[in-house]
């Protein structure tokens, strides 16, 4: 199923950020979105806890895309080194409402209850 692809503005700030002087990460994270877009319940892992409903996807080395699934939208939340990554992404998921009122729409309750949290 072919997947409409939306980021948060966190997602996209950061990855100006961290592919402005580094166009061999910028590939790789390219590359990442591709591969997650093409089958994203096996490339990534289902995470839990403050991040229950998202996935988690290494990439290079270090570093971390956090995304969910919400009907046939791919909403890549976050990206940024392991270190940092799951702790800013939580933050991230309250404003979902805000920032995507047409997903906050068609999500199931249990979620929007995880995300009011």
């Amino acid at each position: 199923m072919p997947y409409k692809i939306k980021r948060t503005q966190e997602f996209r700030d950061q990855y100006v950020k961290l592919t402005r002087k580094n166009k061999s990460l910028q590939i790789k994270i390219d590359s990442k979105i591709k591969q997650i877009a093409a089958n994203p319940t096996k490339i990534g892992k289902p995470k839990t806890r403050d991040l229950k409903y998202t996935y988690g996807s290494h990439v290079a080395d270090h570093f971390v895309i956090v995304y969910m699934i919400i009907e046939d939208n791919l909403l890549f939340l976050y990206v940024d080194h392991h270190d940092f990554v799951y702790k800013e992404a939580p933050k991230i998921l309250g404003n979902i409402e805000i920032e995507f009122p047409e997903l906050w729409a068609v999500m199931s309750p249990d979620l929007k209850r995880q995300l009011k949290r």
